[in-house]
């Protein structure tokens, strides 16, 4: 049981360093009060991905969609992009989710959610609720 704890253990911290490596190599923020004070400099909506470190579809969605080139560079186009994980960060009560990975566009000016995406979707489907 002891070795199956250590084990768990070290997975989450695994994937919780993954989504944070994830952010640096695709220019993702990882602290909300900064991405919204970018987002009103730049007059952007924000991306906020929310995502936990025992969610293996949140690091598909990663991997699999957002780390896509033709995915990435729409996104820094028309957003500021964050990437938060629901275990480690503060951000407002208004976006949590039971419900993960959960994207959100929030509104720059008064910080409302514009769309709401939630689970592991394709890069087409997402292309097209962006």
């Amino acid at each position: 049981m002891k070795k199956l704890f250590v084990l768990m253990l070290l997975a989450t911290l695994a994937f919780a360093q993954s989504y944070k490596e994830f952010a640096a190599k695709q220019g993702y923020e990882t602290d909300y009060k900064t991405a919204i004070a970018k987002a009103k400099m730049e007059k952007k909506d924000l991306l906020f991905v929310l995502v936990a470190n025992y969610c293996p579809w949140c690091k598909k969605l990663e991997k699999r969609r957002l780390s896509k080139v033709q995915m990435n560079d729409l996104i820094h186009k028309k957003f500021v992009p964050l990437i938060l994980n629901r275990e480690e960060h503060d951000f407002p009560k208004q976006f949590e989710s039971p419900v993960i990975p959960m994207i959100y566009i929030i509104n720059y000016k008064d910080e409302k959610i514009e769309k709401k995406s939630m689970g592991f979707v394709e890069i087409s489907e997402a292309l097209k609720k962006l």
